[in-house]
């Protein structure tokens, strides 16, 4: 959406909102939504559709590459705040967790979330990390998707390429750095 700081293009955009829109109820869970520039293609959808709309972040940055560039943003404003005030001015009804990635996991029962789209921090290790977590609280049918699967990320690529060849599961490409996880055949 114009006008709400982030790197999501307008065509992933368009997307993610696809993939929100093939849900009916359900758990919608947002992993990395910083200022809600990707929540802000989804959330009036998931209200909409009564998908139960979790967005997950402990705004203190991240390990990854962009790491100082976190730090600088998290010194000049309230980055949550800034969150909350978007989702507000859009009219989106989300919930909340202010804890790390795989902690908040924890909270859900397996097999109990239907979408999960990863977006947090893109180093390696933090990217299987979340993976195995959110894997293993994805109902059968679930899916699991992310961002930045691109050159930029190489840490994210292998993390995703070596969890989907451990389990079976293929790799899809969406528009960009868009990805998701398929089972095979």
């Amino acid at each position: 959406m114009k006008g709400i700081e982030g790197w999501f293009s307008e065509d992933e955009g368009r997307w993610y909102a696809r993939f929100a829109r093939a849900l009916r109820g359900g758990i919608f869970v947002e992993v990395g939504s910083w200022k809600g520039r990707s929540t802000s293609f989804i959330g009036r959808i998931c209200n909409e559709n009564g998908t139960r709309l979790v967005c997950v972040d402990h705004w203190n940055g991240s390990r990854d590459v962009l790491a100082n560039r976190y730090l600088t943003a998290l010194a000049a404003e309230d980055v949550e705040a800034t969150f909350r005030a978007n989702m507000m001015a859009l009219g989106i009804s989300v919930e909340v967790i202010v804890e790390p990635s795989t902690i908040a996991a924890a909270r859900f029962e397996p097999h109990s979330i239907d979408r999960v789209f990863l977006d947090g921090s893109h180093d390696g290790a933090s990217v299987a990390e979340d993976l195995v977590a959110w894997s293993e609280r994805l109902r059968p049918d679930g899916i699991l998707a992310g961002h930045d699967y691109s050159f930029r990320h190489p840490e994210l690529c292998a993390a995703v390429d070596a969890f989907a060849s451990e389990r079976g599961l293929v790799v899809r490409r969406g528009p960009r750095d868009i990805y998701w996880l398929e089972r095979s055949g």
